[in-house]
């Protein structure tokens, strides 16, 4: 773990948080802030959601690796390296494939870390590609960005939402068809890209690649259906948990924001949108690129001047937060690895 792949996303962070603060900070509308226990107790909500959320993965990650192979603390610490990963990485990559490598030295069966992996990207990913078009018909153009009133409206969000969503439905539906319906064809399709000269280089990686989605296949096969909705309702309860997260800040900081069901869903429904156009960020974690985002998608129900202040307070707990535990723990967990290797060398030496 090299500093200088932490520094980049403090970085970026830094920069988004400087671009808002000369943008939009007031200091009036600031001061205006009331820091009451009603705030705090907001905030301590957003907190908890997070745990929530945590211990959502953890769980999946539970359910998907055996139930009985990981104890919960060992899933809350991976959980905490995989959040570690996808903060130091474009979120067009993510944690996913950092994951695969931290399994496999955990020592998880081939086929159960396969189905890991790509079960965990599939139940993400045909989160939004479900529910996109859901709150789109229920709310409309409205609900993609403050001010919209027709999806033909030329709106810079509008165009990156739905290219977004357009490969990422390519890219849920793709996986389906591999891992669930034909996963012999991603070995053919594999195999034919390795021999590409241009991908000679890549062809071992490529082959295994196939071989997992084989052993995926294989794998989830096997399973019943309660098995299927636990990492499916893992997957929704995660999701929720981080969007209700941002729900609880801006009421903590925006007293009048209304807190009935129908203001708080479409908020929610906001926040859908934006995640899609972050889901390609080429941003380490969408640093930067985040705080900005959140404070125009939410700037028709927070004060010109205060979106920084909830981005902070998001970024800070859900992003640096895991920066910071990362850091914590993932030197332990290397130098685990690092002690078991020698141990069986020193075995095998023996």
């Amino acid at each position: 773990m090299r500093l200088s792949r932490m520094l980049l996303p403090i970085g970026l962070g830094l920069i988004g948080v400087g671009y808002l603060f000369y943008q939009q900070f007031d200091l009036e509308k600031f001061r205006e802030i009331e820091w009451t226990g009603r705030a705090f107790a907001w905030i301590g909500l957003a907190f908890l959601l997070l745990l929530a959320r945590h211990f959502f993965y953890a769980y999946r990650l539970k359910v998907l690796t055996g139930g009985d192979y990981f104890t919960w603390k060992k899933c809350l610490e991976l959980i905490v390296i995989w959040e570690f990963s996808g903060a130091l990485t474009p979120t067009s990559k993510g944690g996913p494939f950092v994951m695969l490598f931290v399994l496999t030295q955990e020592k998880v069966p081939a086929g159960r870390t396969a189905a890991a992996i790509f079960y965990t990207m599939i139940c993400d990913s045909g989160f939004f590609v479900i529910l996109l078009p859901i709150l789109l018909a229920i709310y409309g153009p409205p609900m993609m960005y403050p001010g919209m009133s027709s999806f033909s409206d030329q709106n810079l969000a509008s165009n990156v939402m739905f290219v977004t969503y357009a490969m990422m439905l390519t890219y849920w539906l793709l996986l389906i068809f591999f891992v669930f319906l034909r996963p012999q064809y991603a070995k053919i399709c594999l195999n034919w890209l390795a021999k590409i000269p241009l991908l000679k280089r890549f062809a071992p990686k490529l082959t295994l690649l196939g071989q997992e989605f084989e052993l995926a296949a294989t794998e989830l096969r096997q399973q019943n259906w309660r098995y299927h909705l636990r990492v499916i309702l893992c997957a929704v309860g995660a999701w929720t948990s981080k969007f209700l997260m941002i729900n609880c800040l801006i009421i903590a900081i925006v007293p009048s924001t209304p807190i009935d069901g129908g203001t708080q869903a479409f908020i929610y429904a906001r926040l859908v949108a934006m995640f899609i156009i972050m889901a390609f960020s080429p941003t380490p974690g969408g640093a930067g690129l985040a705080e900005i985002a959140l404070a125009g998608f939410i700037s028709d129900y927070v004060p010109a001047g205060i979106g920084l202040v909830i981005a902070l307070l998001w970024r800070g707990m859900a992003y640096y937060g895991y920066l910071l535990a990362g850091a914590l723990v993932v030197p332990g967990w290397i130098a685990a690895r690092v002690g078991e290797r020698r141990k069986s060398e020193k075995a095998i030496k023996a």
